[in-house]
């Protein structure tokens, strides 16, 4: 019963290994994303190379809105970075718990093995008694 809730808590583990996972890599997604969007940005700024005012006021424009993208963008990042940052919290909690889990099933094992092994040295005790009984 005890293996049978430790192998759902193992299952349990392994799913929320893989949910971290996938959490690491839309980070870092996101992340290139964002760098991405900063870069282009950047370019925009060095090839400043308009000469009237409409164009110029188009490019101010842009930027803007590129500039609110990128806020947006970063702070989506930041959630993403909590959320792996949770989720490894709790990795580390159900790794502790199902170890823990381990442990018990093992200990107990152990202590089964060892009554086992005090009954069976008693029935040869009783054994060697009775033969002695008999000889005399």
């Amino acid at each position: 019963m005890l293996d049978k809730f430790k192998n759902m808590q193992q299952e349990k583990l392994d799913s929320m290994l893989s949910e971290q996972a996938v959490l690491k890599q839309q980070t870092e997604l996101e992340q290139q994303r964002l760098a991405q969007l900063k870069q282009f940005i950047d370019d925009m700024q060095t090839n400043n190379q308009m000469g009237n005012a409409i164009g110029l006021q188009n490019l101010a424009g842009m930027k803007h809105i590129l500039h609110g993208l990128s806020q947006q963008q970063a702070e989506r990042v930041t959630q993403l970075q909590g959320d792996q940052s949770r989720q490894q919290h709790a990795c580390i909690q159900q790794l502790s718990f199902t170890k823990g889990l381990e442990g018990v099933i093992a200990k107990k094992a152990h202590q089964i093995k060892q009554k086992q092994a005090r009954q069976h040295q008693n029935q040869l005790d009783e054994l060697v008694a009775h033969a002695a009984v008999r000889r005399s």
